[in-house]
């Protein structure tokens, strides 16, 4: 029987999976503490079995297997180390499984027992036809079988949740099959496991996990398995290509690291991590100090520091559900004699109805960008 007959039997079993999953699992969750631990493991044993027995007469030659997985190991270990790391800035949270010896056991058995049949179906599948549309189909068959379908649509309930869920959550997932197809092709399907072992396991077997947000996930998920790629694709072009001292300085992986810093550090800005952060202008309400589309610079303060803002401070404060940012209008003192300011944007004729305490106030405006906050609003547009 030829490779891409068997490797079609495969993706039919595959399939005829993937729909049970959708049609019958995803719609009834009671009853998935028994499909988790029992009847999904041994479905996956019997696809594996198949996959085996049709790829058997099939070679993969992988070559330098155990350096490239030596390297794998590396690229994961530090990826742990600032994984945790990242919960001393954002804090910890607790992990949602129980942490008795037999309840880690059970889900051992039934997350570890699926990545490994899982991955030696896929080794089966590059076995048997290693051309590129095969790789593709491989990687995009696994990504969707991955995801979760028991919530899938909650997720699509409008354009901020698609636009989060694409984000977070199917994109990550996409460069991990990715990632998963190529460790498999170029350092055999023990790297694609340790990989998923990494990435899958640490939540079952520790207390707390860092409680990171969307944006940060989504960042996160992008950036290993790209660092991966290119770690993996440098140690296997130096064992198996004779290069000059030039090209292996041009794959040089350290050389990317200027960038992998860059990406690091503008994620950190974004997000806030840092006393002054940039704010995307929404309105015309402060025109023509700047305008809508502009970006502002804010300081971020501290109690004392909020406490000497003036009349004139153009500062960004929480107004019910939303981030403002206006000119202090007065300064003035509330019935219980704590200090208040009353603010007016440039562009307005009255003042703001509320006004802001200390505690609302987040920062002090530093100085604009024109244009470049663009791009958040047109995606605040489009979200509501």
């Amino acid at each position: 029987m030829k490779t891409m007959k068997k490797n079609v039997i495969i993706y039919g079993t595959l399939a005829l999976y993937l729909l049970f999953n959708i049609l019958v699992i995803a719609p009834n969750r009671s009853g998935m503490n028994l499909y988790n631990e029992l009847i999904n493991p041994l479905m996956w044993i019997v696809i594996c079995v198949l996959a085996l027995f049709l790829s058997k007469d099939s070679g993969l030659r992988v070559r330098s297997g155990v350096n490239k997985i030596q390297s794998l190991l590396i690229v994961l270990i530090i990826y742990i180390i600032l994984y945790f790391l990242l919960g001393l800035v954002f804090g910890f949270e607790n992990t949602p499984y129980s942490k008795g010896i037999l309840s880690i056991l059970l889900n051992l058995w039934s997350f570890g027992s699926i990545i490994f049949f899982q991955e030696i179906t896929r080794f089966a599948l590059i076995k048997n036809e290693k051309k590129m549309y095969n790789l593709v189909l491989t990687t995009l068959l696994f990504f969707v079988m991955n995801l979760n379908f028991s919530n899938f649509l909650d997720n699509f309930t409008d354009f901020k949740s698609i636009f989060i869920y694409v984000s977070s959550t199917l994109l990550p997932a996409l460069l991990e099959s990715a990632i998963l197809t190529y460790l498999v092709y170029t350092c055999g399907v023990k790297s694609s496991i340790i990989y998923r072992l990494f990435i899958t396991i640490p939540p079952f077997i520790v207390p707390i996990v860092p409680s990171l947000d969307w944006f940060v996930t989504a960042v996160v998920g992008v950036v290993l398995p790209l660092a991966v790629y290119i770690y993996i694709n440098y140690v296997n072009v130096v064992k198996n290509e004779r290069l000059s001292r030039i090209d292996r300085k041009r794959y040089n992986p350290i050389v990317y690291i200027p960038i992998f810093v860059i990406i690091a550090l503008f994620a950190a800005f974004v997000i806030g991590l840092f006393k002054y952060q940039p704010v995307a202008v929404m309105s015309g309400s402060m025109s023509p100090t700047f305008n809508r589309g502009d970006a502002v610079i804010v300081n971020k303060l501290t109690k004392q520091e909020k406490d000497e803002l003036k009349k004139g401070d153009i500062i960004q404060f929480i107004s019910g559900s939303k981030y403002v940012v206006h000119r202090i209008y007065k300064v003035t003192n509330d019935e219980y004699g704590n200090k208040v300011f009353m603010t007016k944007g440039d562009h307005n004729n009255a003042p703001d109805t509320d006004v802001v305490s200390l505690d609302n106030v987040i920062g002090k405006v530093s100085f604009s960008v024109p244009l470049i906050g663009y791009p958040s609003v047109w995606l605040s547009g489009v979200i509501s």
